[in-house]
Protein backbone atom coordinates (compact mmCIF):
# COMPACT_ATOMS: atom_id res chain seq x y z
CA UNK A 1 0.00 0.00 0.00
CA UNK A 2 1.24 3.48 -0.81
CA UNK A 3 2.66 5.52 2.29
CA UNK A 4 0.50 8.75 1.81
CA UNK A 5 -2.37 5.50 2.21
CA UNK A 6 -1.13 4.67 5.01
CA UNK A 7 -0.70 7.57 6.85
CA UNK A 8 -4.11 9.19 5.57
CA UNK A 9 -5.63 5.99 6.96
CA UNK A 10 -3.78 6.35 10.03
CA UNK A 11 -4.81 9.70 10.84
CA UNK A 12 -8.32 8.96 10.16
CA UNK A 13 -8.56 5.95 12.37
CA UNK A 14 -6.87 7.98 14.83
CA UNK A 15 -9.64 10.75 14.86
CA UNK A 16 -12.25 8.47 14.70
CA UNK A 17 -10.50 6.36 18.17
CA UNK A 18 -10.78 10.17 19.53
CA UNK A 19 -13.61 11.21 21.85
CA UNK A 20 -14.51 14.56 20.71
CA UNK A 21 -15.77 16.81 23.49
CA UNK A 22 -17.59 20.10 23.33
CA UNK A 23 -18.26 22.30 26.53
CA UNK A 24 -20.51 25.45 26.53
CA UNK A 25 -20.26 27.73 29.12
CA UNK A 26 -19.89 31.20 29.52
CA UNK A 27 -16.76 30.97 32.37
CA UNK A 28 -13.69 29.18 31.93
CA UNK A 29 -13.85 25.35 32.90
CA UNK A 30 -10.38 24.18 33.78
CA UNK A 31 -11.35 21.26 35.96
CA UNK A 32 -13.75 19.56 33.53
CA UNK A 33 -11.40 20.18 30.86
CA UNK A 34 -7.87 18.47 32.66
CA UNK A 35 -10.71 15.52 33.84
CA UNK A 36 -11.75 14.81 30.58
CA UNK A 37 -8.31 14.93 28.56
CA UNK A 38 -7.11 12.73 31.05
CA UNK A 39 -9.21 10.19 30.28
CA UNK A 40 -7.80 10.66 26.98
CA UNK A 41 -10.98 12.94 25.69
CA UNK A 42 -10.44 15.87 23.30
CA UNK A 43 -11.85 19.15 24.23
CA UNK A 44 -12.49 20.68 20.46
CA UNK A 45 -13.56 23.80 22.04
CA UNK A 46 -14.65 25.42 25.35
CA UNK A 47 -17.86 28.26 23.73
CA UNK A 48 -20.15 30.53 25.08
CA UNK A 49 -23.83 30.31 24.50
CA UNK A 50 -24.09 32.89 22.23
CA UNK A 51 -21.72 31.06 19.76
CA UNK A 52 -23.21 27.36 20.60
CA UNK A 53 -24.28 26.85 17.32
CA UNK A 54 -20.76 27.63 15.14
CA UNK A 55 -18.66 25.72 17.60
CA UNK A 56 -21.34 22.42 16.34
CA UNK A 57 -21.19 22.74 13.01
CA UNK A 58 -17.07 23.22 13.01
CA UNK A 59 -16.38 20.93 15.94
CA UNK A 60 -18.30 17.78 15.18
CA UNK A 61 -18.38 16.40 18.59
CA UNK A 62 -19.69 13.21 20.04
CA UNK A 63 -21.12 14.88 23.47
CA UNK A 64 -21.81 18.54 24.33
CA UNK A 65 -21.56 18.87 27.84
CA UNK A 66 -23.53 22.54 28.62
CA UNK A 67 -23.30 24.31 31.81
CA UNK A 68 -26.88 25.95 32.92
CA UNK A 69 -25.72 29.12 33.65
CA UNK A 70 -24.65 30.06 29.81
CA UNK A 71 -26.21 32.61 28.75
CA UNK A 72 -28.12 33.39 25.37
CA UNK A 73 -28.26 29.44 25.01
CA UNK A 74 -31.12 27.44 26.63
CA UNK A 75 -30.78 23.84 27.47
CA UNK A 76 -34.10 23.36 25.28
CA UNK A 77 -32.46 25.65 22.12
CA UNK A 78 -29.42 23.42 22.50
CA UNK A 79 -31.57 20.23 22.52
CA UNK A 80 -33.35 21.31 19.41
CA UNK A 81 -30.08 22.40 17.67
CA UNK A 82 -28.40 18.82 18.55
CA UNK A 83 -31.36 16.79 17.52
CA UNK A 84 -31.67 18.62 14.43
CA UNK A 85 -28.14 17.91 13.83
CA UNK A 86 -27.71 13.97 11.46
CA UNK A 87 -26.17 12.50 14.18
CA UNK A 88 -28.36 14.16 16.99
CA UNK A 89 -25.58 14.64 19.43
CA UNK A 90 -26.31 14.14 23.05
CA UNK A 91 -26.36 16.65 25.78
CA UNK A 92 -25.06 16.79 29.44
CA UNK A 93 -25.61 19.95 31.67
CA UNK A 94 -23.71 20.55 34.63
CA UNK A 95 -24.22 23.38 37.06
CA UNK A 96 -23.37 24.38 40.28
CA UNK A 97 -27.17 23.73 42.14
CA UNK A 98 -27.70 20.25 43.30
CA UNK A 99 -28.50 17.16 41.80
CA UNK A 100 -32.22 16.73 43.13
CA UNK A 101 -34.39 14.21 41.67
CA UNK A 102 -36.74 17.05 40.34
CA UNK A 103 -33.88 18.74 38.86
CA UNK A 104 -32.60 15.58 37.23
CA UNK A 105 -36.06 14.97 35.80
CA UNK A 106 -36.26 18.36 34.27
CA UNK A 107 -33.00 17.34 32.67
CA UNK A 108 -34.30 13.98 31.12
CA UNK A 109 -37.83 15.74 29.87
CA UNK A 110 -36.18 18.58 27.82
CA UNK A 111 -34.04 15.77 26.58
CA UNK A 112 -30.11 16.07 27.67
CA UNK A 113 -28.91 12.32 28.56
CA UNK A 114 -28.53 14.09 33.06
CA UNK A 115 -27.67 16.65 34.92
CA UNK A 116 -24.63 16.63 37.11
CA UNK A 117 -23.66 18.80 40.37
CA UNK A 118 -19.77 20.32 39.71
CA UNK A 119 -17.57 19.78 41.24
CA UNK A 120 -18.77 17.49 43.75
CA UNK A 121 -20.09 14.70 41.04
CA UNK A 122 -17.03 15.04 38.45
CA UNK A 123 -15.98 11.54 38.71
CA UNK A 124 -20.12 11.09 37.57
CA UNK A 125 -19.93 13.27 34.34
CA UNK A 126 -16.53 11.31 33.59
CA UNK A 127 -18.08 7.88 33.69
CA UNK A 128 -21.17 9.50 32.14
CA UNK A 129 -18.93 11.08 29.41
CA UNK A 130 -16.95 8.25 28.48
CA UNK A 131 -20.14 5.93 28.05
CA UNK A 132 -21.60 8.37 25.55
CA UNK A 133 -18.45 9.04 23.48
CA UNK A 134 -18.45 5.13 23.30
CA UNK A 135 -22.13 4.46 22.22
CA UNK A 136 -21.50 7.46 19.65
CA UNK A 137 -18.17 5.98 18.32
CA UNK A 138 -19.92 2.88 17.90
CA UNK A 139 -22.73 4.21 16.23
CA UNK A 140 -20.28 6.67 13.70
CA UNK A 141 -18.27 3.13 13.12
CA UNK A 142 -21.48 1.30 11.99
CA UNK A 143 -22.88 4.45 9.70
CA UNK A 144 -19.34 4.56 8.25
CA UNK A 145 -19.11 0.74 7.56
CA UNK A 146 -22.40 0.66 6.11
CA UNK A 147 -20.75 3.29 3.62
CA UNK A 148 -17.84 1.64 2.97
CA UNK A 149 -16.66 -1.14 0.40
CA UNK A 150 -15.43 -4.32 2.73
CA UNK A 151 -12.86 -5.29 -0.63
CA UNK A 152 -10.64 -1.50 -0.70
CA UNK A 153 -12.02 0.92 2.36
CA UNK A 154 -13.30 2.78 -0.59
CA UNK A 155 -16.75 4.79 -0.61
CA UNK A 156 -19.16 2.53 -2.01
CA UNK A 157 -21.99 3.20 -4.41
CA UNK A 158 -24.73 4.67 -1.61
CA UNK A 159 -21.85 6.78 -0.31
CA UNK A 160 -20.91 8.12 -4.01
CA UNK A 161 -24.20 9.14 -4.77
CA UNK A 162 -24.44 11.28 -1.46
CA UNK A 163 -21.44 12.96 -2.66
CA UNK A 164 -22.32 13.42 -6.64
CA UNK A 165 -25.73 15.33 -4.90
CA UNK A 166 -23.60 17.50 -2.51
CA UNK A 167 -21.12 18.09 -5.48
CA UNK A 168 -23.78 19.27 -7.96
CA UNK A 169 -25.97 21.01 -5.06
CA UNK A 170 -22.42 23.17 -4.76
CA UNK A 171 -22.56 24.07 -8.20
CA UNK A 172 -26.25 24.76 -8.79
CA UNK A 173 -25.63 27.37 -5.64
CA UNK A 174 -22.31 28.79 -6.39
CA UNK A 175 -21.16 28.05 -9.39
CA UNK A 176 -18.53 25.60 -8.64
CA UNK A 177 -17.38 22.82 -10.97
CA UNK A 178 -16.88 19.27 -10.29
CA UNK A 179 -15.32 16.19 -12.22
CA UNK A 180 -16.41 12.84 -12.54
CA UNK A 181 -13.97 10.30 -13.62
CA UNK A 182 -14.73 6.66 -14.08
CA UNK A 183 -12.13 3.76 -13.86
CA UNK A 184 -12.34 0.27 -15.54
CA UNK A 185 -9.59 -1.96 -15.00
CA UNK A 186 -8.91 -3.68 -18.02
CA UNK A 187 -9.30 -7.32 -19.37
CA UNK A 188 -10.53 -8.13 -15.09
CA UNK A 189 -11.50 -10.76 -16.67
CA UNK A 190 -8.67 -12.49 -18.08
CA UNK A 191 -6.31 -11.85 -14.81
CA UNK A 192 -9.27 -13.62 -12.90
CA UNK A 193 -8.71 -16.27 -15.19
CA UNK A 194 -5.23 -16.63 -15.18
CA UNK A 195 -4.35 -16.07 -11.63
CA UNK A 196 -7.21 -16.95 -9.47
CA UNK A 197 -9.96 -14.60 -7.96
CA UNK A 198 -7.57 -13.86 -4.76
CA UNK A 199 -4.83 -11.72 -7.44
CA UNK A 200 -8.01 -10.36 -8.89
CA UNK A 201 -8.65 -8.72 -5.49
CA UNK A 202 -5.13 -7.98 -4.91
CA UNK A 203 -5.29 -5.80 -8.26
CA UNK A 204 -8.93 -4.22 -7.08
CA UNK A 205 -7.05 -3.12 -4.08
CA UNK A 206 -3.80 -1.71 -5.47
CA UNK A 207 -6.40 0.33 -7.83
CA UNK A 208 -7.76 1.47 -4.91
CA UNK A 209 -5.25 2.51 -3.14
CA UNK A 210 -4.26 4.03 -5.64
CA UNK A 211 -7.23 6.27 -5.54
CA UNK A 212 -6.76 7.17 -2.19
CA UNK A 213 -3.74 8.13 -2.98
CA UNK A 214 -4.22 11.08 -5.58
CA UNK A 215 -7.74 12.35 -3.72
CA UNK A 216 -7.73 15.25 -1.61
CA UNK A 217 -10.23 15.71 1.49
CA UNK A 218 -12.74 16.88 -0.41
CA UNK A 219 -12.56 14.10 -3.39
CA UNK A 220 -14.60 11.03 -3.34
CA UNK A 221 -12.93 8.26 -4.22
CA UNK A 222 -15.75 5.36 -4.61
CA UNK A 223 -15.87 1.43 -5.88
CA UNK A 224 -19.10 1.34 -7.73
CA UNK A 225 -18.98 -2.21 -9.11
CA UNK A 226 -16.73 -5.22 -9.21
CA UNK A 227 -13.75 -3.85 -11.37
CA UNK A 228 -15.70 -0.26 -11.67
CA UNK A 229 -14.06 2.76 -9.65
CA UNK A 230 -15.02 6.65 -9.32
CA UNK A 231 -13.59 9.19 -8.56
CA UNK A 232 -15.03 12.44 -7.95
CA UNK A 233 -12.92 15.83 -7.80
CA UNK A 234 -14.71 18.50 -6.11
CA UNK A 235 -13.57 22.26 -7.71
CA UNK A 236 -11.87 20.60 -10.70
CA UNK A 237 -12.62 21.86 -14.48
CA UNK A 238 -12.54 20.32 -17.76
CA UNK A 239 -8.95 20.40 -18.59
CA UNK A 240 -7.58 19.89 -15.59
CA UNK A 241 -9.84 16.86 -15.11
CA UNK A 242 -8.29 15.54 -17.94
CA UNK A 243 -5.44 16.21 -16.84
CA UNK A 244 -5.93 14.57 -13.23
CA UNK A 245 -7.20 11.34 -15.30
CA UNK A 246 -4.04 10.96 -17.82
CA UNK A 247 -1.94 11.58 -14.95
CA UNK A 248 -3.51 8.69 -12.88
CA UNK A 249 -3.77 6.06 -15.77
CA UNK A 250 0.09 6.66 -16.25
CA UNK A 251 0.82 6.30 -12.15
CA UNK A 252 -1.78 3.09 -12.12
CA UNK A 253 0.28 1.31 -15.73
CA UNK A 254 3.69 1.96 -14.26
CA UNK A 255 2.69 0.03 -10.88
CA UNK A 256 3.13 -3.90 -11.03
CA UNK A 257 1.11 -5.76 -9.32
CA UNK A 258 2.81 -8.78 -7.45
CA UNK A 259 1.88 -12.20 -9.22
CA UNK A 260 -0.19 -10.87 -11.66
CA UNK A 261 2.22 -7.69 -13.50
CA UNK A 262 1.27 -5.20 -14.98
CA UNK A 263 -2.53 -3.83 -14.92
CA UNK A 264 -3.63 -0.94 -16.99
CA UNK A 265 -7.28 0.99 -16.62
CA UNK A 266 -9.61 3.04 -18.86
CA UNK A 267 -10.96 6.17 -17.83
CA UNK A 268 -13.53 8.32 -19.10
CA UNK A 269 -13.97 12.06 -17.99
CA UNK A 270 -17.04 14.49 -17.55
CA UNK A 271 -17.31 17.68 -16.09
CA UNK A 272 -20.30 19.82 -14.53
CA UNK A 273 -21.59 22.12 -16.55
CA UNK A 274 -18.85 21.27 -19.59
CA UNK A 275 -20.16 17.70 -20.23
CA UNK A 276 -23.28 17.78 -18.22
CA UNK A 277 -26.24 19.82 -15.85
CA UNK A 278 -27.23 17.07 -13.60
CA UNK A 279 -26.21 14.14 -11.49
CA UNK A 280 -27.71 11.50 -13.86
CA UNK A 281 -26.29 13.32 -17.31
CA UNK A 282 -22.90 13.58 -15.23
CA UNK A 283 -22.60 10.07 -14.53
CA UNK A 284 -24.20 8.96 -17.92
CA UNK A 285 -21.13 11.30 -19.66
CA UNK A 286 -18.73 9.77 -17.55
CA UNK A 287 -19.84 6.30 -18.58
CA UNK A 288 -20.21 7.16 -22.18
CA UNK A 289 -16.64 8.28 -22.64
CA UNK A 290 -15.60 5.04 -20.48
CA UNK A 291 -17.22 3.18 -22.95
CA UNK A 292 -15.19 5.08 -25.98
CA UNK A 293 -11.90 4.49 -23.98
CA UNK A 294 -12.49 0.84 -24.11
CA UNK A 295 -13.40 0.80 -27.66
CA UNK A 296 -10.94 2.35 -28.51
CA UNK A 297 -8.04 0.37 -27.13
CA UNK A 298 -8.25 0.74 -23.67
CA UNK A 299 -5.48 1.93 -21.22
CA UNK A 300 -6.67 5.09 -21.89
CA UNK A 301 -8.46 8.54 -20.61
CA UNK A 302 -11.79 9.60 -23.24
CA UNK A 303 -13.39 12.63 -22.51
CA UNK A 304 -17.06 13.14 -22.89
CA UNK A 305 -18.44 15.53 -25.67
CA UNK A 306 -19.09 19.25 -24.42
CA UNK A 307 -23.00 20.35 -24.13
CA UNK A 308 -23.74 22.27 -26.78
CA UNK A 309 -22.98 26.16 -26.41
CA UNK A 310 -20.65 24.91 -23.56
CA UNK A 311 -16.81 26.66 -23.96
CA UNK A 312 -13.74 24.56 -23.31
CA UNK A 313 -12.38 24.28 -20.31
CA UNK A 314 -15.12 25.48 -18.28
Amino acid sequence: MPEKSKDKRAIEKYARDRGRILLITDEPAPIETQALEALGLDIVGVAGGASAMISLQRSRPHVVIASTAAEKVSAGELVRMLGQSQDRIPLVLIGTEAATVERRYSALWLGACDYFQMPAELPLLLERSKQLVAQAQTMERLRAEADLDSLTGLANRRRFRVALNRELERWRRYGVPCALLLLDIDYMKGINDAHGHTAGDAVIRRIADTLMEASRDNDTAARVGGEEFALLLAGVPGEKAQVAAERLRTIISELPVEGVGMVTVSIGVAVCPAHANSERTLYAASDGALYVAKNEGRNRVAVAPLLQGTLPGV
